[in-house]
């Protein structure tokens, strides 16, 4: 939240203060209601994630396309096989739960299906991605308790092997920095970060939104984790732009690169995000080995 000093007059006398503590109020209802909520099977998945000897675990929230689901299951089988995937589903449309139900049972990806979201329609797509982080956290990850776990984008691919419990050896967490417009505060992208949980396990985590210190999902994180760690000495990833041409018209359309992780963008919504993953797929496909190389050619920063 913004401290009050920051407020002008103009908003003070519009009550934007007050209307933003409400808001966060009411914000903070709705996740804990939200999350008493139970998924079917979870007390099974959280017996099986105990289980696991892996050095970490991946969690990735999906949202109404399995493609985008099967194009990282995909990446991570071969580039960081010995990290589990699991897929909590946060699809709005019944059809894409039970594609990506069948597709996790096949490939034996631990998938959960998440409550059906309280945040409807395309305008509350940043509210919904954080109640469900705060949801597969407190339902997930803490009973679980993996030292290290990592925050996955539904439409990203890794492109290269990756050692996630190596990024934090030194440092409580990575990713990639993302900065508020104003007010100085700046959170890690969630979908791209991994946090060590041994040392962040007494922390209130929260990955909600803090609209008044124009921080996306993931933003209430400032106030709790961030604001305490020097920037500057932070390890974060390497982000550039990468350029994939478009198999319809031949031109080359900008990615996100992060690290070794490609990120399709916009994959489940409206508009592109189809389009864009089509295209991805079928670079990748091509030569998964060598794709990364080759982006990196003509990449940008």
């Amino acid at each position: 939240m913004r401290a009050l000093k920051d407020y002008s007059l103009k908003e003070w006398a519009a009550a934007e203060p007050l209307f933003h503590r409400l808001r966060r109020a009411r914000n903070v209802l709705v996740d804990r209601a939200y999350r008493r909520r139970t998924a079917p099977g979870q007390a099974e998945l959280v017996a099986r994630l105990r289980a696991s000897e892996a050095p970490a675990l991946a969690f990735t929230i999906a949202f109404n396309l399995p493609e985008a689901i099967a194009l990282l299951a995909d990446g991570m089988a071969r580039f960081t096989p010995g990290i589990p995937l699991v897929v909590c589903d946060n699809s709005s449309q019944p059809e894409a739960r039970a594609a990506i139900a069948a597709l996790c049972a096949a490939r034996g990806l631990a998938y959960c299906p998440l409550p059906p979201s309280p945040f409807k329609g395309g305008r509350n797509g940043s509210r919904s991605h954080g109640v469900a982080l705060n949801w597969v956290l407190h339902s997930l990850i803490r009973p679980v308790a993996p030292k290290v776990f990592a925050l996955l984008d539904h439409d990203l691919v890794p492109l290269a092997s990756v050692d996630l419990p190596g990024l934090v050896a030194h440092q409580p967490t990575y990713g990639m920095v993302r900065q508020g417009e104003r007010f100085g505060g700046w959170y890690l992208w969630p979908g791209y970060s991994v946090f060590d949980l041994d040392a962040l396990g007494h922390l209130p985590l929260d990955f909600g939104t803090d609209t008044p210190l124009t921080l996306d999902t993931g933003g209430q994180n400032w106030g709790v984790l961030y604001r305490t760690l020097d920037l500057a000495r932070l390890e974060r990833a390497t982000t550039r732009t990468a350029w994939i041409a478009d198999p319809v018209t031949g031109t080359p359309e900008p990615y996100l690169l992060a690290d070794g992780w490609l990120h399709v963008g916009g994959a489940g919504h409206r508009g592109g995000g189809a389009q864009a993953l089509a295209t991805v797929r079928a670079a990748y496909d091509a030569d998964p080995e060598g794709l990364l190389a080759r982006l990196l050619e003509t990449a940008t920063d």
